[in-house]
């Protein structure tokens, strides 16, 4: 899911909840502007939720509440909601979500679905001319740019493994820590990219964050036995290495850099 899907199911449980009485009728008109949903922290010891959200404390003023009161309204809310497998809310009224696991790994069809437009903020995707390796090896966009070429290796070592992509692919096994952090990320980037809009520094940091999460996911793509025939999570897998290629590709092209297949 992606942080403007979120946004629309909280303004659903955000209107049911005022037309229950559960919160003034204000709430109807729905939450602040702006982006409201962020990826956790992948850093952070312990934490398992996809998304965080700290709407409530922004929130409850405009509707005469505490944010902890109103973060537990939306609580309830949010877990009866197909999508949501489990909702936390801290003391200070951060709400923290976990999708269903196929909700979250819904990502990877949309980017594949939009690959010539997904994080690219409404432009043209255009080749962009660059030597593989011209860079500065301390460039960060370099390792960006290496993590796109490995993934691009990782797919043609699975595909020459007889790995395919199915439709019937079993998206919602890739439940491993990293494979869930990279699908956050993957649904996050657009939004970071375009609220850093004319931030140079910014945009490559969001870009070579997403490079870094994929260079720390090392889950086999392929049969690692001589002979041994695929399973089904190796072609789960092998799509989400495809996703994540086209949105590496297109935020590198967002970066004015080129995405090599081999360097």
């Amino acid at each position: 899911m992606t942080p403007e899907q979120l946004r629309a199911l909280l303004e659903e449980v955000a209107a049911l909840a005022a037309r229950t009485g559960e919160l003034p009728d204000e709430a109807q008109a729905g939450p602040p502007a702006g982006s409201i949903f962020r990826p956790t922290d992948s850093r952070a010891a312990g934490v398992v939720a996809d998304w965080v959200t700290p709407i409530a404390q922004r929130w409850a003023p405009e509707l005469d509440l505490a944010p902890r009161e109103l973060a537990r309204v939306l609580a309830r809310g949010l877990t009866l909601q197909k999508p949501v497998a489990s909702v936390e809310v801290a003391p200070s009224g951060l709400i923290a979500l976990t999708l269903e696991d196929a909700a979250r790994a819904g990502i990877i069809q949309r980017v594949l679905d939009e690959q010539d437009s997904y994080a690219l903020g409404g432009e043209p995707r255009r080749e962009i001319a660059e030597a593989p390796g011209s860079r500065d090896p301390d460039d960060p966009v370099r390792a960006a740019q290496l993590a796109h070429a490995r993934l691009c290796r990782t797919i043609r070592n699975a595909e020459a493994a007889g790995v395919e992509r199915r439709p019937s692919a079993r998206l919602g096994d890739l439940t491993h820590v990293p494979e869930r952090h990279l699908l956050v990320a993957l649904a996050d980037l657009p939004q970071r990219l375009d609220r850093h809009a004319g931030d140079e520094v910014q945009q490559r940091r969001a870009v070579t964050d997403l490079a870094a999460l994929a260079d720390s996911w090392d889950h086999p793509v392929r049969p690692l036995t001589a002979g041994a025939h695929p399973e089904p999570v190796h072609g789960a897998r092998l799509m989400l290495a495809d996703a994540t290629r086209v949105v590496l590709r297109n935020g590198l092209a967002r970066l004015g850099a080129a995405a090599p297949e081999r360097m």
